[in-house]
């Protein structure tokens, strides 16, 4: 493969060209990279021009959106391994995190793809090793067939980990609070190197990476959908997932004893999995839950033959995730801080918790400030041996009971009305801000009311380039964009 030279971010999105979209003023467009790419000393003397500008909004930012390059658009065909990244800031915040990756033949810069981000399992084994695995080969047939691309990424390490983690030591790589991040960069690296719908982003996991995206199924809006196979969960955040659709698929003989030197531990139960089942039924959320016959290493069983639930998942042409797409514009969102997988405890290191990075976005809703209190949570009593067992009573001994729980932190729940008409309700938020577009049924020439907690209160916004800008760099998501922002402070 050939080695390209790092490309600065401000180059790479301006050297974008956007068929048959009519480009907005070039001057404007590079008034907008070079306030992304400022510091605040800087940004200030560009934001009079990109509030005042008065032109179409989405014109610029689609025309400054990442589309790729056409050095990259050469690479395709075939599986690259080891790769890095090669835009500087993403580069200097995942040092050492290799990645293998594979771009369909029939790859065409004029049309944008979907992304899969595939996330390993494996538990400890050592940084680096996920380069020599068949992380991509068991997928190219169906990736050849369809319009995504494929990330098979190296699980959290070195800079990326909380600090006193044992580096080569810890089963819960997918999770730790930078993974969010890292999954976010993976993005847009590809944003910059190829043709990439931004809500067309599809996760994926097993095993440890299955962990992993229960995590961030709960935690994020990034995703399209996620697929969620033998991972296991301690405290969740399930209601945050009401606007991420997920498919989980799990073995009911995930874990077994046969012999002490036969046997499956119990870290991830099918418990687990049914339990997560149940929540989101009860929710009403969109899911999908399938458990075949099969152990966590031969979960693709069912009646004693072959069944793949990933072939449902997605096999090319056909599949669940290929009708999926983000919705920017949801009509109720739930922002949580912190969600997820809250708190996390390794067994397989010193034993010191870590706790999950602050979350004050979801779509188009903001905490701005918060108090932290008590907040509701999914959690699962684990009781018995759960590490693997010497005698089949101790493996017997293991139960898991569903209950609820709180952590200290804030949440919303907001809901589009239509007419310029919002409604929603808080927990321990001192004051929050909405998002607005027009494609949310906003008419900006009339007053906004936004009623919290029964309190009502009316407000106006302008549309503007600047405020466009600051809701990218809310989470650095070009999917998420929105030219007006009202700020709500909560009364007591």
């Amino acid at each position: 493969m050939k080695r390209l030279s790092p490309t600065p971010f401000i180059l790479a999105a301006l050297m974008t060209s956007v068929a048959g979209l009519a480009l907005a003023d070039e001057a404007i467009q590079q008034t907008a990279l070079a306030w992304l790419d400022a510091d605040a000393k800087g940004r200030t003397a560009l934001e009079a021009t990109l509030k005042n500008y008065e032109g179409d909004v989405d014109a610029v930012i689609a025309t400054i959106r990442p589309r790729g390059s056409a050095e990259h658009a050469q690479i395709k065909g075939e599986e690259i391994k080891g790769d890095t990244f090669t835009v500087p800031k993403l580069l200097a915040r995942n040092e050492d995190h290799p990645f293998n990756f594979y771009v369909p033949s029939h790859y065409d810069p004029a049309k944008p793809m979907g992304l899969i981000l595939w996330m390993h399992g494996g538990g400890t084994y050592k940084p680096g090793a996920n380069i020599k695995r068949r992380s991509v080969e068991g997928k190219l047939k169906e990736m050849e067939a369809g319009d995504y691309i494929l990330i098979a990424a190296e699980a959290c390490h070195g800079v990326n980990f909380p600090e006193g983690a044992v580096l080569d030591a810890m089963a819960g790589r997918w999770s730790v609070p930078a993974s969010e991040r890292y999954l976010s960069d993976l993005v847009n690296e590809f944003m910059h190197r190829y043709h990439i719908d931004p809500n067309r982003i599809i996760l994926e996991g097993y095993s440890m990476g299955g962990i992993g995206a229960y995590n961030h199924a709960m935690r994020t809006d990034r995703f399209a959908g996620v697929g969620i196979g033998g991972g296991s969960w301690t405290w969740g955040t399930f209601d945050t997932m009401i606007n991420t659709p997920v498919f989980i698929w799990h073995g009911k003989n995930d874990s077994y004893w046969n012999s002490p030197k036969d046997c499956r531990n119990r870290m991830t139960d099918v418990s687990h999995a049914r339990f997560a089942h149940e929540i989101l039924t009860e929710l009403g959320y969109e899911h999908v839950y399938i458990e075949t016959d099969g152990t966590h290493n031969k979960v693709n069983l069912r009646d004693g033959k072959w069944f793949s639930p990933t072939d449902l998942f997605y096999s090319g042409k056909e599949g669940w995730i290929v009708d999926k797409r983000r919705d920017p514009y949801p009509q109720k969102v739930i922002a949580m801080t912190p969600r997820g997988n809250y708190e996390m405890i390794d067994p397989k290191t010193s034993g010191d918790p870590f706790r999950q990075a602050e979350s004050l976005h979801d779509h188009w809703v903001s905490i701005e400030t918060h108090t932290p209190g008590p907040v509701p949570v999914d959690y699962l009593i684990k009781e018995g041996m759960i590490k693997t067992a010497a005698t089949r009573e101790e493996w017997l001994n293991y139960s898991s009971t569903r209950s609820k729980s709180t952590f200290q932190g804030a949440r919303i729940e907001m809901e589009n009305l239509g007419n310029n008409r919002f409604v929603g309700k808080t927990m321990h938020v001192d004051s929050y801000s909405l998002w607005l577009h027009p494609k949310m049924g906003v008419d900006f020439g009339q007053p906004i009311e936004v009623t919290t907690n029964g309190v009502t209160a009316t407000f106006t916004a302008e549309p503007s380039l600047l405020t466009a800008l600051q809701s990218f760099e809310r989470k650095e998501d070009w999917g998420l964009i929105y030219p007006a922002k009202v700020v709500i402070d909560v009364a007591p």
